[in-house]
């Protein structure tokens, strides 16, 4: 589900896994509802589970996003988020799912699997009926996961094209990315959040 954020940043989330995340919040939010309403004593201590699952379908589900503006690529993954500069970027890979490659290291996108077999052949299907309509490649050998309507096509389609027009403007330096940091920052208030809520979720189930 690609879309365009303020100052030209493009950002790419999973249609999916946001569809499936306000499923499990509807439900989360039922149960607790239902305990809040008619629970009692221990029972209250189920709202525990419903908090962590909420949790985790946010992190896991609605926040894992691609953003590519004309400083680099942005990966938020589940408890991470990397920054790949142009400069470090050496190669664009849709095989298992989007991932950056820089000298040394690859970085795959949460938010952008490659297809499974029956999304390769409505993609290539879709591909057939409007030539096309396949993402810019480093060289010509397509995958399926660079068709576009696939999650890793759309988002490597956002990243190979902003990359080739920033290149041959000469927005930014080449030959240098063995010397250009990629920045990981770990969300650890997150992750903190995630285990006391599981821990406390394993006791309210073994109470309750």
């Amino acid at each position: 589900m690609p879309t365009e954020a303020p100052a030209g940043r493009d950002v790419y989330s999973s249609r999916f896994n946001r569809i499936l995340a306000v499923i499990i919040w509807a439900l989360a939010v039922f149960m607790t509802g239902s305990l809040l309403f008619v629970g009692t004593g221990v029972r209250l201590l189920y709202v525990m589970p419903a908090a962590f699952v909420a949790l985790f379908a946010w992190e896991a589900l609605w926040s894992p996003r691609v953003e590519v503006d004309d400083e680099g690529v942005r990966l938020r993954n589940v408890l991470r988020t990397v920054f790949v500069p142009w400069s470090a970027l050496i190669h664009v890979d849709t095989k298992y799912a989007l991932t950056l490659y820089t000298p040394g290291h690859s970085y795959a996108a949460w938010a952008a699997p490659a297809p499974g077999r029956a999304s390769s052949y409505r993609a290539s299907k879709s591909r057939s009926e409007n030539a096309g309509s396949r993402a810019p490649l480093d060289g010509d050998a397509a995958r399926p996961g660079d068709l576009l309507g696939t999650e890793s096509g759309e988002a490597a389609y956002l990243i190979r094209s902003r990359w080739d027009r920033l290149r041959e403007s000469g927005a930014f330096e080449t030959g240098v990315a063995d010397s250009t940091k990629v920045t990981v920052t770990t969300h650890w208030a997150t992750a903190i959040v995630l285990v006391v809520l599981a821990a406390g979720s394993v006791v309210a189930i073994l109470v309750g």
